[in-house]
């Protein structure tokens, strides 16, 4: 009988690096028994105690992540090709903060460690919670992420504030002494995720153009973006549209983002949208294979990617694995 429950979620992205979650399982235990058994990785993740010696054996370990894994997405670490941690989304299991919300809210909470020592203070940790975020709005359409951290753990506290979560709470941590003396509430609820993302560019900046003349670079839209943008839409802002970056690429007018909002676009029966000259110094070789793959699939304008929504975790599979440069029918 397996003691981590699992499940068919891999996720695929980093900006710098090479990020791969995919879905804890039994055969990770070895790591976990690594990690748990380490008091330096422990005092990052552990609140609470002052042991300096604190390590957990494996029954501990099967109970940690047996427990989290019934009601969770737990995915292992991987950064080029190297597994160096974990990281689940969770259902709220605290009863004072569940009681903070209506009944009809989904509300979760993320938790992480990078076990592998060498990568600590390399940005990874916040590289990889973004990828979380994003599955937790676009992929489980989820209400709100409460997630904690103590006041000792500068590091945890800026990588929250860096996504966009606010302090909500401070709860002072009794008995004394503690590794902390305060613990921190952070908060992203779905509308200020919706509005992280929004893109805001002068009016002098923007211009007109049919959607038929714009080049896409991407092969399919995530269902999940797409009803997040639809949430903001409105089929008469046309003065408050948030704008499409594009650039000039081998004659054509090549949408370096924003393919989910001209998608959103057309079906309210727009044909032209407002775009703007993206200033950014990107690597058009990598541009150019995109374009490449779109002309392969007869993908030349954005309504070509009306037929092409797919769940969000499809959409990892089937494009984000495909940056990444790795076969997509491995599984």
């Amino acid at each position: 009988m397996s003691i981590i429950k699992t499940h068919d979620i891999t996720l695929y992205g980093g900006n710098k690096d090479d990020i791969i979650l995919r879905p804890l399982c039994d055969e990770h235990l070895p790591l976990l028994y690594k990690w748990c058994a380490d008091p330096e990785v422990l005092f990052w993740t552990e609140g609470g105690t002052n042991d300096t010696n604190l390590s957990y054996g494996p029954d501990t370990v099967h109970a940690i992540y047996g427990g989290v894994s019934q009601n969770a997405f737990c995915f292992l670490v991987e950064a080029n090709g190297i597994p160096i941690g974990e990281c689940w989304l969770q259902k709220m299991n605290l009863p004072d903060v569940i009681a903070m919300y209506p009944d009809t809210l989904d509300v979760r909470r993320i938790d992480m460690s990078i076990g592998e020592k060498e990568y600590w203070n390399k940005g990874l940790g916040t590289q990889f919670i973004g990828m979380m975020i994003d599955f937790a709005f676009y992929g489980e359409n989820i209400d709100v992420l409460h997630c904690f951290c103590e006041d000792y753990n500068i590091r945890s506290r800026r990588m929250w504030e860096k996504h966009g979560f606010n302090r909500v709470l401070t709860e002072a941590l009794e008995p004394q002494p503690q590794k902390g003396k305060l613990q921190f509430h952070y908060t992203l609820t779905r509308n200020e995720f919706i509005e992280c993302r929004r893109v805001k560019i002068s009016l002098d900046r923007q211009f007109m153009i049919p959607l038929v003349d714009l080049q896409p670079c991407q092969l399919y839209i995530s269902q999940g973006k797409l009803r997040l943008v639809q949430e903001w839409f409105n089929a008469e802002m046309r003065d408050r549209f948030d704008p499409i970056p594009v650039k000039k690429l081998n004659g054509k007018i090549l949408m370096t983002d924003g393919h989910t909002r001209a998608v959103a676009a057309y079906l309210a029966g727009w044909d032209s949208i407002p775009v703007y000259w993206d200033e950014r110094e990107l690597d058009m070789s990598a541009y150019a294979l995109d374009v490449q793959w779109c002309d392969e699939e007869g993908i030349r304008s954005p309504i070509d990617l009306v037929g092409r929504v797919v769940s969000h975790k499809d959409y990892e599979r089937l494009w984000r694995k495909k940056c990444m440069g790795i076969d997509i029918s491995q599984s």
